[in-house]
């Protein structure tokens, strides 16, 4: 099983720089206050040729399919698309904690 392992994890070489983010992969565009609000950006990413995912992100209500609390919803964009969809949506990029301007 060890010998399965090592061959399909790939780590690089030490110094080796490792592998750039595939384009293809969902990164978080947005956390919308509310469901209309995230089905009304996703409405507006999908006429600009924007394929976007609304993720409801609390158990209970996902698993039910009752609507979520406004705190529970998020936009998913996939990451080759990410700068076109902030254009669109007029989201700013967020700063990472601890920083400031």
């Amino acid at each position: 099983m060890r010998f399965l392992s090592r061959i399909f994890t790939r780590r690089p070489p030490p110094g080796e720089p490792s592998r750039l983010p595939s384009p293809d992969a969902l990164v978080l565009l947005a956390r919308p206050s509310g469901e209309a609000e995230a089905q009304i950006s996703r409405d507006l990413l999908e006429q600009a040729g924007i394929r976007a995912l609304v993720r409801n992100i609390d158990a209970a209500t996902a698993q039910s399919g009752a609507a979520g609390p406004p705190w529970a919803y998020e936009l998913w964009v996939l990451r080759k698309d990410l700068r076109r969809a902030r254009e669109v949506l007029g989201v700013e990029e967020e700063q990472p904690a601890g920083d400031s301007a």
